[in-house]
């Protein structure tokens, strides 16, 4: 929360620092006219008629609408140049509108750095087999743990598991946070770079297959979007959003979309202040629970209530 408030306050001082330069340039300009009857310094018009206005309002929608300033920066474009009177607008208004946007981008770079708290450990998992992730992006700000649970009947009966603690740049609330932040996630392929260490893992452990992380491939598996975790001893009854993929080798067999190897299950939750927890659960092709319980209702549940 936190990290959200500090993210917000940015932003506000993103504004007032284009507001100011734009005064400064203002006063410099009333000095050197002769003559002229003094004229009032407006804030308010620095960036057009009702420009700060949805500024301010962009800084609290960004706490309540799903996809946050991805949904809320194209709005505020196309309405700005929607009529000719806006065309004009921004013709009179461009340089600080566009310091502003400069600003503001930066400021959402900047925050999305800010660290995050650490990911979920049950106790009953364990300490971590790795608490880094050398493979993750730098941007934005994550923190990783990952373990393995040793099989107990054959080695396809394995398990690695990811508890990923991860910055939401684009929105600060809790509405629709996990399922944007997964689709997002899938749309630039930022979960195949996490992968990357989990194949080493999975590849260390499967005899009758060798795994090469720079070929492998992640498709989505057309299912529910959501799944209700139950425990009456746990006290915990949620739907949490959840995405399931095929994990494919493309360096087995002829199919340019490559062998099924795996499933990989994920279940995010999120937090306000732009905080996403997300589980990551790899299992082999041929593990039992695969099919006796597609959506790994244990582990979600100690990691819910961790």
């Amino acid at each position: 929360m936190l990290g959200g408030i500090i993210y917000s306050a940015g932003l506000v001082v993103a504004i007032i620092v284009v507001i100011y330069l734009q005064y400064r340039k203002f006063v410099k300009q009333q000095a050197v006219v002769e003559g002229e009857t003094s004229i009032i310094f407006n804030y308010r018009e620095v960036f057009g008629p009702m420009g700060l206005e949805f500024l301010l309002l962009s800084l609290i929608l960004i706490w309540i609408i799903p996809y946050g300033v991805l949904v809320i920066a194209p709005i505020g474009l196309v309405l700005s140049v929607l009529s000719p009177a806006g065309r004009i607008t921004w013709s009179q208004t461009k340089v600080p509108r566009t310091m502003v946007c400069v600003f503001l981008i930066s400021m959402i770079m900047v925050g999305s750095l800010a660290p995050v708290s650490q990911p979920k450990s049950p106790d009953s998992w364990g300490n971590p087999l790795l608490t880094e992730n050398p493979n993750a992006p730098i941007w934005p700000a994550s923190q990783q743990y990952t373990w393995l649970m040793a099989p107990s009947a054959g080695e396809l009966d394995l398990e690695i598991v990811q508890s990923i603690s991860i910055r939401t740049p684009h929105q600060l609330g809790v509405y629709g946070a996990a399922s944007s932040s997964l689709n997002l996630a899938s749309l630039i392929g930022l979960e195949q770079s996490r992968l990357h260490q989990a194949i080493e893992l999975l590849d260390d452990e499967l005899s009758f297959v060798r795994l090469n992380p720079e070929e492998m491939a992640l498709t989505l598996i057309p299912n529910q979007e959501t799944h209700r975790y139950v425990s009456n001893t746990l006290g915990i009854d949620e739907d949490i959003v959840i995405r399931q993929y095929e994990l494919r080798s493309l360096s087995i067999g002829s199919n340019e979309d490559g062998v099924k190897v795996g499933e990989v299950l994920c279940a995010a939750t999120s937090t306000w202040g732009g905080e996403l927890q997300v589980l990551v659960i790899i299992r082999p092709l041929g593990h039992p629970d695969l099919t006796s319980d597609r959506y790994a209702e244990k582990l979600v549940l100690d990691w819910l209530s961790a």
